[in-house]
């Protein structure tokens, strides 16, 4: 089975206090987009394989892919005929760039499983969702898709209308931004944020990355009704409302970041492209 996991961005981001299970409390809403993955599972008689074609993606366990898959042949073990996996993974979302690119991917190994399963056998959306939680904060959303009001440390999804069809000039510089840097920093700086930023986690990465600041300020001056961090960074995206405006912008900022793309929002964070 080869699956789309589509990338994610945070529209808004407000990050809240530390909770006791070390996570911060967060409302995001995040929405899925055009740039995916490609995840295509095949059975094998034992054991979990994840491959990747690109070297710098950590292979095996230490891909959250390979802790989904082992969280879903576990409680299925004894009511699945699935009893190896290989995973192969074709990455064009930038890795540590808040896009979701490893969630995303765990979400359509979770999702795929379970449409590989026998139907009797396979989980609710509810039962999936709860088992997504496990494997990673960004997991539930990625799994839901489409535009969702996320809270708690991510595993409150709660589905919205979707948005029109709206264009996204996406810049992602190459800096790679830890989550836990991130929210480590934001609490270290503990900054009096305005009403105006719509990412928390924003001022706290250009304080070390003014270059995503510069960013932002291109795409702005470009054309893009407004632009701003997605996640935890270093990603940079611009709201377009029409498709020659944002084809015009792309071209004009890819010639100083290669790594540019024009997006659209989707209503789904994964979907089946074939299935063997």
């Amino acid at each position: 089975m080869k699956l789309k996991a589509f990338a994610k961005l945070n529209l808004s981001l407000r990050v809240f206090e530390t909770r006791s299970d070390g996570f911060h409390e967060i409302e995001s809403v995040m929405q899925s987009v055009s740039l995916c993955d490609y995840v295509t599972l095949t059975p094998i008689s034992s054991g979990i394989e994840v491959v990747c074609d690109n070297p710098a993606v950590p292979q095996g366990k230490d891909n959250i892919v390979y802790k989904a898959a082992e969280a879903f042949l576990k409680i299925k073990d004894q009511r699945s005929k699935i009893k190896g996996m290989k995973i192969h993974i074709e990455k064009h979302i930038p890795m540590a760039a808040g896009l979701a690119g490893g969630s995303t991917d765990a979400a359509a190994v979770l999702f795929g499983l379970n449409q590989l399963t026998s139907h009797e056998s396979q989980d609710t959306n509810d039962e999936l969702l709860v088992l997504a939680a496990q494997v990673g904060s960004d997991v539930p959303f990625c799994l839901t898709g489409g535009t969702c009001l996320v809270k708690g440390r991510g595993e409150v999804v709660e589905k919205q209308e979707s948005w029109p069809k709206t264009y996204f000039v996406l810049v992602c510089p190459g800096i790679q931004v830890s989550s836990k840097w991130a929210y480590d920093e934001f609490d270290r700086l503990q900054l009096n944020l305005s009403d105006q930023i719509k990412n928390d986690l924003e001022p706290a990465v250009v304080s070390k990355y003014k270059e995503i600041a510069d960013i932002k300020e291109q795409l702005l001056k470009l054309g893009c009704s407004e632009s701003q961090m997605s996640g935890s960074g270093s990603s940079v995206f611009g709201v377009v409302k029409h498709k020659t405006d944002a084809e015009e912008i792309l071209r004009k900022i890819k010639s100083g970041y290669a790594q540019s793309y024009l997006v659209e929002n989707v209503d789904k964070g994964v979907e089946i492209v074939s299935v063997n």
